[in-house]
């Protein structure tokens, strides 16, 4: 089987994917004195590799109802584990080195003052829960314009949009691979403090637990502990990155649900600062990233499928 016969198979989403977990993979093994968990890194790069061609072979070959709607939102399905991917390899592949540093030196350039810090002060805890809801919205808005889409019939534009989002997701992983920063909630402040300073109501916990269980830092543990287990994944801000862009798309197009990713998506961004996931600068490089993943993203998509043939080569589709 020839790889342009592999790629008539597949969605342009699914060559994009393939080339990002393959390189991320392959970064790995090639550090694994310095990652420990190279070996679960690569196996499951290794297995989105063998799985989204097979999930394509599949489809082309059974045509089922239940096989296409797997290919079809399989990004969606596997892209937590790309995540967590990129935090083992984040987290090691610099000796544990960030650049936090220049990121608050810059806030200070910028505000005069670190933005976290000023936020604890004016903090209210129905706000807090508000923001700390938004913020646990960070999956499901560009899933809502996804579902839109698809439900609208609208195949051309779901399948855009999922290149489109995926490519945003890439973008901001490949920042945190390259500028490693663990955020103001390991360096400004003690990792266990939020609690303290930013109390909630009813559900803040609980969903701030979920986000601090991601960072594999038990609680206790001390500052050089936490800094050491701690996640590099404040820069840039991939929820602003993400989230600008699903605002954006559900606007271009007029969706129904652009009211609501519009007032969840800016509480969202709003909360990466005042719940201490990142400072203010890691958020204007997700501003500005979003712009140009938003100029470039369409364009790749065209390109690449129509470069290789795949299945949403045709606009008509």
């Amino acid at each position: 089987m020839t790889g342009w016969s592999i790629a008539r198979r597949l969605f342009a989403i699914d060559i994009l994917a393939m080339a990002f977990v393959a390189a991320l993979g392959a970064s790995a093994a090639a550090r694994a004195a310095q990652i420990p968990g190279w070996p679960a890194v690569a196996g499951g790069c290794a297995a989105i590799v063998v799985a989204v061609p097979l999930l394509g072979f599949l489809r082309t070959h059974l045509d089922l109802g239940p096989v296409r709607l797997l290919h079809d939102w399989s990004f969606a399905l596997y892209l937590y584990a790309v995540h967590l991917m990129v935090l083992l390899v984040a987290a090691q592949a610099h000796d544990g080195r960030v650049i936090d540093e220049w990121l608050i030196a810059a806030d200070r350039r910028l505000l005069g003052f670190d933005a976290t810090v000023w936020c604890a002060r004016v903090a209210h805890p129905v706000v807090t829960e508000l923001l700390q809801i938004a913020y646990a919205t960070f999956y499901a808005l560009p899933v809502l314009v996804a579902v839109e889409l698809y439900a609208g019939e609208r195949e051309w534009r779901f399948r855009q949009w999922g290149f489109v989002c995926a490519f945003g997701f890439f973008v901001s992983y490949a920042g945190c691979l390259s500028l490693p920063a663990v955020g103001p909630r390991f360096t400004l402040h003690a990792f266990d403090a939020a609690a303290r300073d930013l109390p909630g109501l009813w559900l803040t916990p609980a969903l701030r637990a979920l986000v601090d269980a991601e960072s594999l830092v038990p609680r206790g543990a001390s500052a050089a502990e936490a800094m050491r287990l701690a996640p590099r994944d404040a820069f840039p801000s991939g929820q602003t990155l993400v989230t600008l862009l699903t605002v954006a798309w559900a606007w271009r197009y007029r969706l129904r649900v652009r009211w609501v990713v519009t007032g969840a998506g800016l509480l969202l961004v709003v909360a990466t600062v005042y719940l201490r996931y990142h400072y203010v600068v890691d958020v204007l490089a997700g501003v500005l990233l979003a712009g140009l993943t938003l100029a470039l993203g369409p364009a790749l998509h065209a390109w690449l499928s129509r470069h290789l043939g795949t299945l949403d080569a045709d606009r008509t589709a």
